[in-house]
């Protein structure tokens, strides 16, 4: 028995627990100005489709929280962990997760990914996460 098929009967056993499905989103610019208004749109673009997802607790022995400053107040947000396959390696700090079919209260949710770290040998790619608006250009 090596590393390489210990690794490998673990991310098929991680895959194969990640019943959910998201779409993941970047924010990648503003559309052009509307003449009449003056307001510019947020333009996202799709980074993953129909991808496979598990939304975890938080992770062993790291914060459940993460800080944020709104309008000059700190606010702590829970943190959970996302689970995608070990090979999904087009993250970024921000992009955002829509969960369109799962278990639970989670279908219809938005998580925006907080770090996109990346580590050798995972058995999946574990991101931690907060809830987040839905943006209202979103379908």
């Amino acid at each position: 028995m090596t590393v390489q098929s210990v690794v490998a009967a673990g991310r098929r056993a991680a895959l194969a627990r990640m019943t959910s499905r998201v779409n993941i989103w970047r924010r990648v610019g503003l559309s052009e100005q509307d003449e009449d208004n003056g307001s510019e749109a947020v333009v996202w673009a799709a980074v993953y489709v129909d991808h496979p997802f598990r939304l975890g607790g938080s992770e062993r022995g790291g914060s459940s929280t993460h800080t944020v400053s709104v309008g000059g107040v700190e606010m702590q947000l829970a943190t959970r962990v996302g689970n995608l396959p070990h090979d999904t390696d087009d993250l970024m700090d921000g992009d955002l997760i829509e969960v369109i079919s799962g278990e639970g209260a989670a279908v219809d949710s938005v998580f925006r990914i907080v770090e996109a770290d990346w580590a050798d040998q995972q058995t999946a790619r574990r991101v931690p996460v907060v809830a987040a608006d839905r943006p209202e250009e979103w379908p």
